[in-house]
């Protein structure tokens, strides 16, 4: 986000969102890039609370990647600022607070197309392009 935000998001109300990057960790049991490409979708309904976010004009995409680490484990590795308690996480049951953190800069392994998982963990990175999502080989 180039600047501040306020956006509504879903019954957590209007949220305010500082100026920054930021890192959100989802999952799906199934479906998984059919998922993250709904979330991607400009048109959509507004269902999980990523999708508000995601809604808003200012909001752009780095990158999207995946892993076979759960959501919970990674939101708990990212050194970041919870900047809206609950949001996307609704169902988490270890106490991660929210699964959108703020981070102090641009996440590098991310803009780079690299998940930054460990060699057993990575299943590539889905680079974003506007309609569909490319799935690449693992990283080394």
């Amino acid at each position: 986000m180039r600047r501040p935000l306020l956006v509504r998001i879903g019954a957590l109300g209007e949220q305010r969102f500082p100026a920054g990057w930021y890192v959100y960790t989802g999952s799906a049991k199934r479906h998984l890039a059919a998922r993250v490409e709904r979330h991607l979708s400009p048109k959509k309904r507004l269902r999980w609370h990523i999708d508000h976010l995601l809604a808003h004009p200012d909001v752009r995409v780095a990158a999207v990647a995946t892993a076979e680490r759960p959501e919970c484990a990674w939101h708990q590795a990212l050194e970041g600022e919870v900047v809206v308690p609950g949001l996307g996480a609704s169902d988490c049951r270890t106490g991660c607070g929210a699964h959108l953190v703020k981070v102090s800069r641009a996440p590098a392994h991310l803009a780079a197309g690299n998940s930054g998982a460990d060699p057993g963990d990575n299943q590539g990175c889905c680079r974003y392009t506007p309609g569909r999502i490319r799935k690449r080989k693992p990283h080394p």
